[in-house]
């Protein structure tokens, strides 16, 4: 078959039926994502069926947002690896919600690379604080990729995080994901939009997940700006499991029921205490040990 066909394809009712329990309870959002693998059935040269969703190898969720009830959202599958773009200001940068997007590439089994940007906003003072911050995370096994649409050489550095791989970008509406995809491929014309002064968040231009062909190898998904991450796929009873700079200390704690809040003679507190563990990441496990919801 041609490899440039394009099909607009329905799914089987049986695969249909996929989204619900034996009890009639939804399951997903949606039963198929961007990055799924199918086997189809061409009908003509424009329609066709989709009969059955192969296993996916890796996948990237989030509880599906808004009121409805607990529900897993697929945005992407199959990716190789999740990029997390943050911006240093215009919106400001959010540790608990990176950190939460981390937790989620870890549950879908992904590597994950952050690329901080919009390094041009910052001066030498707090260009170096961001550094010393994010030399935590480098640490830990997170590599980080510091950019700027007005630096050739710091997209060039990102066109190589992301050249021959399948790539999922996430990040808040206004961080600069479309704008670094277009300085890599102009071609893609993706859509840009400013950060309202006032909100200092911005616009969704992204509506939609799409997967793009690079040039220079692989795939690249681009996501719309996520306000809300809500954990899907994660044991928040052994949260700490999650955090790599934390693991090593499980069982040290005098208490076996420890959460590593408030309790006495803990060895995450007193990790923090030491710096061992980083005053912001351990910030991040609070608020997600305590059940709120971020958002930026």
């Amino acid at each position: 078959m041609h490899e440039d066909l394009v099909l607009r394809c329905t799914l089987r009712g049986s695969q249909k039926r996929q989204r619900y329990s034996n009890t009639g309870r939804r399951l997903f959002a949606d039963p198929i994502a961007v990055g799924d693998q199918v086997i189809f059935t061409q009908i003509d040269q424009e329609e066709g069926v989709i009969e059955e969703i192969l296993p996916r190898e890796t996948k990237f969720s989030r509880q599906y947002a808004g009121k409805h009830e607990s529900i897993e959202q697929i945005i992407v599958a199959n990716a190789s690896q999740v990029v997390v773009v943050v911006s240093t200001h215009m919106p400001p940068l959010n540790y608990r919600t990176l950190d939460r997007f981390l937790i989620l590439a870890e549950a879908g089994e992904m590597s994950a690379t952050i690329c901080v940007n919009k390094m041009d906003l910052v001066n030498t003072e707090e260009k170096e604080e961001l550094i010393s911050t994010f030399n935590t995370y480098e640490n830990l096994g997170y590599p980080v990729v510091y950019t700027s649409i007005n630096s050739a050489e710091s997209i060039e550095n990102f066109r190589n995080v992301i050249k021959d791989k399948f790539s999922v970008i996430v990040g808040a509406s206004g961080v600069g994901k479309s704008s670094l995809l277009n300085s890599i491929q102009p071609n893609l014309e993706l859509r840009t939009g400013e950060v309202g002064e006032k909100t200092r968040k911005g616009k969704h231009t992204t509506t939609l997940v799409e997967l793009f062909s690079l040039n220079i190898g692989g795939e690249v998904a681009d996501t719309p700006g996520i306000r809300e991450v809500g954990l899907w796929g994660v044991d928040t009873d052994n949260l700490e499991y999650y955090f790599p700079e934390m693991e090593p200390l499980i069982g040290s704690c005098k208490y076996k029921d420890c959460a590593h809040i408030k309790e006495t003679d803990c060895a995450m507190q007193e990790a923090v205490e030491k710096g061992n563990i980083h005053p912001e990441r351990y910030n991040s496990y609070i608020v997600l040990k305590t059940g709120n919801i971020g958002e930026y």
